[in-house]
């Protein structure tokens, strides 16, 4: 069932992407005028660069690691160029198409060079800035007062990172910052709420490796994310374990005083569907003492859930801008705090990494500083 659901996401993802490419070259065409040999060179070269995400992922299969980050690279920063293009050039042609209503006298052709022209450049200037900006992860920090007891102090800081999607672009000297910010947060406990990995690498338990040797006394915690379905579950699994977090896939913890559930990703099943997860549901809409906490990758919200706060990430905060308002059709919450209910909270990560193109634009990644302040002792 997941094949087919898969299968289904990437036939209408390369619809769409190819609609959006074919619209770029015909607008190119009609201000630049190439044709012949230079026409179907550039013909062939866009229809490889919108297959280039399969691209990608068959060289990751095939453990060609150099040729699919070079792909990938080219690829994805040109996903990002031309979803730009596109959304400003048709915003720019509306402008067009009104002025011409308006002065019908104005020269057709001088306007659509215009147009496109200004659309090239504004694009290619976000992509520059989405790539700086990718790069440099913020800290939120977050105080949020609970009735709840909690050991020693009163208080407990929970450090969520989400959507790291170490893989073909974020591994290496990439996640270094990363992790030199989780380390300066000096987490209690950290939370990871999904898309941790994103790949079929050779050598990936190495990145794993590096998540280890950052304290929290008390505990590491994740659950799986959709990528981590796509990357493979046996290797995800393997991975999230080898870099020291406790996998929770429909199960519960406990640790420093509080409550934590896991619920593992829709992605490898419907909820509910299986003893396990039948049981999991149930203790989760029960009463429990003390603090609650649920993680969770995607911020749906079940009404029947009784908890404090939900962890959730998967949206990226839209991670290109307009696209968080595409996003917000599917989830209606896509970043931040959100009061639910009394003593029910939610929070979106915008997320650390990136998925596909490496670049953010007024999405910025982050992660997560939370200190529960409660009574003490």
């Amino acid at each position: 069932m997941m094949e087919i659901r898969m299968i289904l996401f990437l036939l209408t993802f390369l619809c769409l992407y190819g609609g959006i490419n074919f619209y770029f070259f015909f607008r190119a065409r009609s201000v630049l005028h190439f044709s012949g040999p230079l026409q179907v060179l550039l013909l062939v070269l866009l229809i490889l660069l919108i297959l280039a995400p399969a691209v990608v992922r068959t060289l990751e299969s095939l453990h060609c690691e150099q040729a699919a980050r070079f792909v990938a690279c080219v690829g994805y920063i040109w996903m990002a160029f031309v979803f730009l293009f596109f959304v400003l050039s048709v915003s720019l042609e509306l402008v067009r198409f009104l002025h011409k209503l308006m002065v019908p006298e104005t020269g057709t052709l001088t306007l659509k060079a215009v147009t496109f022209s200004l659309s090239v450049l504004l694009s290619a200037g976000l992509v520059v800035y989405g790539c700086v900006d990718a790069r440099r992860i913020r800290v939120k920090n977050l105080q949020i007062p609970v009735q709840q007891v909690l050991p020693g102090n009163g208080k407990l800081r929970i450090v969520q990172i989400s959507d790291v999607h170490v893989g073909i672009i974020i591994r290496n000297d990439r996640l270094t910052p990363i992790l030199e910010k989780i380390r300066e947060a000096k987490p209690d406990i950290l939370v990871s709420t999904g898309d941790l990995l994103d790949g079929e690498l050779d050598n990936i338990m190495m990145d794993a490796e590096r998540f280890t040797a950052i304290p929290a006394p008390a505990g590491k915690f994740a659950v799986l994310g959709n990528h981590e379905y796509y990357a493979g579950v046996s290797r995800s699994i393997e991975f999230t374990e080898a870099a020291g977090f406790q996998l929770l896939r429909d199960e519960v913890a406990q640790a420093s005083g509080i409550t934590i559930f896991g619920e593992d990703d829709i992605t490898g099943r419907k909820p509910g569907s299986t003893q396990k997860s039948a049981l999991f549901l149930k203790s989760l809409a029960e009463k429990q003492n003390g603090f609650v906490l649920l993680l969770k990758h995607q911020p749906h919200i079940r009404e029947t859930a009784n908890f404090n706060l939900q962890l959730s990430g998967h949206t990226h905060g839209g991670q290109l801008f307009p696209f968080g308002f595409i996003v917000k059709l599917y989830f209606p919450r896509i970043y931040g705090l959100h009061t639910l209910a009394e003593n029910k909270l939610l929070y979106i990560s915008r997320g650390t990494g990136t998925w596909g193109p490496p670049v953010r634009i007024f999405a910025p990644p982050e992660i997560t500083v939370i200190d529960l302040i409660g009574k003490k002792n």
